[in-house]
């Protein structure tokens, strides 16, 4: 029963919005306008109509399915309520936000239907939601409606959002999250009267999963409201629209990991670690190059000594595998501070044709540099010897 106030401040705006054009009907009866005064009531209507311009539902909804599949996936949402939010969300997002008594049938019929509802359990849930949703609209009425329209005019022009529209969007709406979530509960407390031992606990299986997911999405508002959003976080990377601004998004993430891989790469990894670990020469040669100031052939060739190097220290080491692993065991578990001594000092013997390795391995890389590099930054080997010397 919770697919109607949706995961996002996307969704839930979408949903306000019909509350505003109007009250959610009783079965049978015919859809009356909320008592707005006038110049809401034309802002309600610009909403609609702003709507109807974003194009065939047909196309749109598709978008939607695909975009909410989308965010399910992300945030791991695939328990079993929580596939029933998701099928109802689809079922109801395939028909036209301009029809919401069609709407709220198919609502009801599927929450009937899971929930095993009698007819007055229905009419009562029905009652309850309606009357909830229509005075949470009308209390936030001017903080909602110019949302919604900015939201329905970007998208009827075929324009991307944006981080800092986003941003605004959840500044304003953050505050109204937690009441949405007390609509929920209040609508469930009135419902769960009534109901079964059998009906309760499916009800309440329902309320933790949408607890969940609400709990998600405050984060990712507060992620927001910093300004940080990309198309991604509403399940928009495969929309046409935000083409765009997904490739700038990933150009930007792509600059940012860079940099980020370069700070690393500022920073030379403890010699005496790596000398014995071949999963660590990686970051070595990345060093290396950086400090170096490498060109683009060096680097090649780097990566081919690189490859080459640790080909052979792993050999060697699947090939000592069980006797590495007794001595390493013993080292774990030896109290006696002689025997640890003597069991470090065999360890490091198995191990120093790995340690050779190394050493080979930044000779070779040494013998990549031109004079230039070494005129500028010193000679790597040189550089070495001197701090051995001094220790």
């Amino acid at each position: 029963m919770d697919s109607d106030v949706k995961h996002g401040i996307r969704r839930a705006v979408c949903v306000l919005a019909l509350a505003l054009w109007g009250a959610i009907p009783l079965r049978g009866q015919e859809p009356r306008p909320l008592p707005l005064p006038p110049d809401q009531l034309k802002q309600a209507n610009e909403v609609m109509e702003a709507a109807k311009k974003i194009g065939p539902w047909e196309s749109q909804s598709q978008v939607l399915e695909d975009a909410t599949d989308q965010i399910f996936s992300q945030h791991n949402w695939n328990s079993e309520p929580d596939q029933f939010a998701r099928q109802l969300m689809r079922d109801v997002g395939r028909i036209a936000p301009w029809n919401p008594h069609q709407r709220q049938e198919v609502f009801l019929n599927a929450v009937q239907e899971r929930l095993m509802l009698t007819h007055d359990q229905r009419t009562q849930l029905d009652s309850a939601f309606r009357q909830e949703t229509m005075t949470f609209a009308m209390r936030h009425f001017k903080d909602i409606v110019p949302i919604v329209l900015e939201v329905a005019k970007t998208r009827a022009n075929n324009e991307p959002f944006t981080p800092e529209q986003v941003q605004e969007w959840s500044n304003r709406m953050r505050p109204m999250m937690d009441e949405g979530m007390q609509v929920i509960q209040r609508v469930a407390s009135r419902l769960d009267k009534s109901m079964t031992a059998e009906q309760r606990e499916l009800l309440q299986a329902d309320l933790r999963a949408f607890v969940h997911r609400h709990d998600d999405m405050k984060k990712m508002v507060e992620k927001w409201q910093a300004g940080n959003w990309s198309p991604a976080d509403w399940g928009l990377q495969n929309d046409p629209v935000h083409a765009g601004s997904m490739a700038e998004h990933r150009a930007r993430e792509a600059e940012k990991n860079a940099l980020v891989e370069a700070a690393r790469s500022g920073q030379k990894p403890d010699e005496a670690t790596a000398a014995v670990d071949e999963s660590a020469w990686d970051k070595y040669v990345k060093w290396f190059c950086h400090a170096y100031e490498c060109e683009e052939r060096q680097r090649v060739q780097a990566e081919a000594i690189l490859k080459k190097s640790k080909k052979e220290a792993i050999t060697y080491r699947e090939h000592k595998k069980e006797a590495i692993a007794q001595w390493e065991g013993r080292i774990v578990g030896e109290k006696d501070g002689a025997k640890l001594v003597a069991a470090q000092a065999e360890l490091q013997r198995l191990l120093a044709p790995i340690s050779q390795t190394f050493d080979r391995m930044k000779r070779q890389l040494a013998s990549l540099l031109t004079v230039s590099q070494r005129q500028k930054f010193g000679d790597p080997l040189a550089v070495e010897q001197t701090a051995k010397r001094a220790s």
